[in-house]
């Protein structure tokens, strides 16, 4: 982005209230802010959300084969699915896993990015004191059947997570304390914690498909299912996508499904981001876990950090801040006639890779 712009708008803020936010003004217009690339703001259609991209003819690198690029707003997936078969779009992204095979024998391309995300359920022990009992964390994790959750909800090649990080980032522990699924586990340490009768609010997310989370209402009713054939009480509390964040992050939520899609290959990316100290979405302060994230960040040696993060990751696991469930391949598909660009697994693709056939 140009400093210009950015010191243009640099007094603008988001106003309003917490789940009825005011945006700035530049964020809410095209090409409010300058920048360079393949493409730039045509319109910015608020009411149809769709945004028009024309290509840069100017631009520096290489030029763009397609001329004009609409990126369009479909929440459900059934939807993005019907808009393709029709015509209507050439492509979309989060393929519901059920329609990977169906679209393939159907004649369209479904790329398949690599594994560099995680989902969890998070533990906000502000929100429920219940949980700052190590006893009724590991109840919780030895409650739900991850497995489930990976076989029958997830893309393949999804996997159950033993950690906040993938094995794809250095860093990764084998080492890490694990929590298989078993409730009758589940339930012994309940009872040695006095809480039997465990009732617990737990949040998750509407209108919204993410890469580590393609049916959030799907994920949610397996855990609640499986929470309460371990005795636990479920409070369900579901919020739009756009109130979910400022609400979890708000420390609102006791149990709340999220995840993470990695910025960039290195463990602190994804630990840092949660549990380089105090943070009111998780609720905790444990000084165990956020020296071991002091000691990692202050490591130059790059070999050296790689050890520090798997010393990270069991301290962590350990501790049981939350639940890390799975690690998934998310899909984009695009219709025969496209030449895709190379799938990103940071979901960045370049869409002047894009051309047609």
């Amino acid at each position: 982005m140009s400093p210009a712009s950015i010191e243009a708008v640099a007094d603008q803020e988001v106003g309003g209230e917490e789940g009825a936010p005011v945006l700035p003004e530049y964020s809410q217009e095209a090409g409010a802010i300058a920048g360079t690339g393949p493409y730039t703001y045509g319109e910015w259609d608020h009411d149809a959300q769709e945004v028009t991209l024309e290509r840069h003819d100017d631009y520096w690198g290489e030029p763009a084969s397609i001329k004009t690029v609409i990126i369009k707003t479909i929440s459900e997936e059934s939807a993005r699915r019907q808009a393709l078969e029709a015509g209507d779009v050439h492509g979309y992204d989060l393929v519901a896993p059920a329609d990977v095979e169906p679209l393939k024998e159907a004649g369209f391309q479904v790329p398949r990015r690599d594994v560099f995300n995680v989902l969890y359920m998070a533990y906000n022990q502000e929100a429920s004191e219940e949980l700052e009992e190590p006893e009724v964390r590991r109840a919780l994790a030895h409650a739900v059947d991850r497995q489930r959750i990976v076989d029958t909800i997830l893309p393949e090649g999804a996997q159950v997570a033993t950690q906040f990080v993938p094995e794809t980032v250095e860093g990764w522990s084998p080492d890490v304390a694990t929590y298989d699924y078993d409730p009758d586990r589940a339930r012994e340490l309940l009872e040695e914690a006095g809480q039997e009768d465990l009732t617990i609010d737990f949040c998750y997310p509407t209108e919204v498909t993410r890469p580590y989370m393609p049916a959030p209402k799907d994920i949610f009713d397996i855990i609640q299912s499986d929470l309460k054939d371990a005795g636990i009480t479920v409070e369900a509390d579901s919020k739009p996508w756009d109130e979910y964040i400022p609400h979890t992050d708000s420390g609102n939520c006791s149990l709340y499904l999220l995840g993470w899609t990695g910025d960039y290959n290195e463990a602190y990316n994804f630990l840092g981001t949660w549990f380089g100290g105090y943070d009111s979405a998780w609720g905790f302060r444990d000084d165990e876990v956020f020296d071991a994230m002091e000691t990692v960040a202050a490591e130059p040696d790059p070999e050296a950090r790689v050890g520090l993060y798997k010393d990270a990751n069991e301290i962590i696991m350990d501790y049981l801040p939350g639940l890390p469930i799975s690690h998934s391949p998310p899909s984009i598909v695009f219709s025969p006639d496209v030449e895709p660009p190379n799938a990103s697994p940071l979901t960045q693709e370049r869409f002047q890779e894009a051309s047609f056939r």
